[in-house]
């Protein structure tokens, strides 16, 4: 067949932009956010964190009153894929549009699966704790490559941009009688 004859001649294939790997469908629903990850890779059909999110106003680093976003629920079903990665670094950018400069605070929790703990892998986002002990109970975690379980920790606060542990006391004598 001739497409010179034809009315409407077939599209010519143009330079067609790949999907993203990942695509974020967003709901508001009363006070809170609700944000979808998907993956766009047919390997991974299925794969998806979900996370429910709201500005609140929070006391940190001796500070009151900074607005932050809170996570209430952060989702996944696909552990070690990265997605829950992407979801934060999301939220991050999220908080910033919200005006958040970039803070996010969640409760960190193991109803899902006390066997293993979310916390381990909030630290190693980069999150911190209120208490200083907490946190390098955590890094000791993570340098053995172990998980955490219930036994190991309670629910706890967790903040990013990581909180500013104050110096121990005893640190601060010592660094004084140095200088």
């Amino acid at each position: 067949m001739l497409n010179s004859h034809l009315k409407y001649p077939p599209i010519k294939k143009t330079n067609i932009k790949e999907l993203p790997k990942v695509l974020i469908y967003h709901q508001s629903r009363n006070y809170y956010d609700n944000f979808i990850l998907f993956s766009t890779d047919k390997s991974e059909f299925g794969k998806q964190v979900i996370m429910k999110c709201t500005k609140e106003f929070i006391n940190r680093d001796g500070r009151k009153n900074i607005p932050s976003l809170y996570i209430d629920n952060l989702i996944s079903n696909c552990s070690g894929h990265g997605y829950g990665s992407k979801m934060l670094d999301f939220a991050t950018n999220y908080s910033k549009k919200l005006g958040c400069n970039g803070y996010f605070h969640l409760l960190a929790d193991g109803c899902y699966n006390p066997h293993r703990l979310p916390h381990i892998f909030y630290r190693k986002y980069g999150m911190s704790t209120t208490n200083y002990k907490i946190d390098k109970k955590l890094d000791k975690l993570i340098k053995k490559g172990k998980n955490a379980t219930y036994k190991d920790f309670k629910t706890e606060e967790m903040f990013y941009p990581p909180i500013k542990h104050p110096e121990s006391k005893f640190k601060q004598f010592i660094s004084k009688l140095f200088k």
